[in-house]
């Protein structure tokens, strides 16, 4: 009679008490509960957050422009003009020759939401949404790649910034950015990479901040590279058609072109700014503020910096990621 191993002795247990616990003791459904769970307090958090003010959170005014220029385009749309003219700062370099909506497929997403009767609750009520499954994407990764102490991960979530969750809240794009790029880990992680140039055409359309996609695929490379010894070619080349793709199949183009080569500029070389524009163009002038307002956030990196083994080449490959990609973040 064969010997059998201790591990495999548990691997039998195990499989025996998944089976006599039947759906509701298995894998499939404590994952479940777990996003269930997890979904149901990200939406509350954030929806006590929205409606603690009658206003589109947070004090700021681009909620309004991006919910109305959304009904504009509508309407637009509905009448044959695509995309429709912007009229209402001729003196400005929003002038109607040179503007561009680079916001634009968050604009689409955002027009259901212009069908309510008062704007300002459709746009708190798409704001709540696409906060939650920013927020939510990024639990689905941990629960999806087996993390442990998976409620407390979410809890960290939910209170590693305060600015996080301020920006969040303001009905802009940033939420849809953060949603696309959890779906461009994925993606890389999965190795389905042909995926990734609809999702890069989508995001060149959906916010400037595109060139994220783009430096995690360079990463992805780079790491499969020393993981596995070997290049591959596809997240970069399926990135780049993608990005192309956005730039140039665009209603906008080529003035797109030169809107984002205008905005990279201004971060790269920290130009001044003429008047005042929005608060995430000016870096944090308290150090101390920034630390303590993302405490939890910079403890998990530094747990993440000393937890780290490169032992196992394979097996490090998607924490290796994690950390490249999080420091060139934080950095930035």
């Amino acid at each position: 009679m064969p010997e059998v191993s201790d591990e495999g002795l548990k691997e039998v247990k195990i499989e025996r008490a998944r089976r006599q616990g039947g759906f509701f003791g298995s894998e499939t459904a404590i994952h479940a509960v777990l996003l269930i769970f997890g979904a149901i307090a990200i939406a509350l958090i954030f929806r006590k957050l929205q409606y603690a003010t009658q206003s589109v959170c947070c004090g700021d005014y681009d909620g309004y422009y991006h919910i109305k220029w959304s009904r504009l385009l509508w309407e637009g749309m509905r009448e044959g003009h695509f995309p429709p003219r912007f009229n209402w700062l001729p003196l400005t370099t929003l002038n109607p020759n040179n503007y561009v909506d680079h916001h634009l497929f968050f604009h689409f997403l955002q027009i259901p939401f212009t069908w309510f009767s008062d704007l300002r609750a459709g746009a708190k009520v798409a704001s709540l949404l696409y906060a939650s499954l920013a927020v939510f994407s990024c639990y689905l990764l941990i629960v999806r790649y087996r993390i442990r102490h998976t409620l407390i991960w979410l809890l960290a979530l939910l209170a590693c910034s305060a600015p996080f969750l301020y920006r969040l809240n303001m009905a802009k794009a940033p939420p849809v950015a953060i949603i696309f790029t959890v779906l461009g880990i994925y993606l890389l992680f999965e190795k389905r990479y042909l995926l990734l140039l609809p999702l890069a055409f989508l995001f060149v359309w959906t916010y400037s901040l595109f060139v994220i996609l783009f430096g995690m695929a360079v990463i992805w490379t780079c790491v499969i590279g020393w993981s596995e010894r070997r290049f591959e070619w596809r997240p970069l080349a399926w990135t780049t058609l993608g990005t192309l793709a956005g730039l140039v199949i665009n209603p906008y183009f080529p003035k797109n072109i030169s809107l984002f080569i205008e905005h990279f500029l201004i971060k790269v070389t920290f130009s001044s700014f003429t008047t005042d524009v929005g608060m995430e163009w000016y870096p944090y002038d308290n150090t101390w503020y920034l630390l303590g307002s993302c405490a939890i956030a910079f403890t998990a990196m530094v747990v993440g910096y000393t937890a780290y083994d490169s032992s196992d080449r394979k097996r490090a490959a998607r924490p290796l990621f994690f950390l490249i990609f999080s420091t060139i973040l934080m950095i930035a």
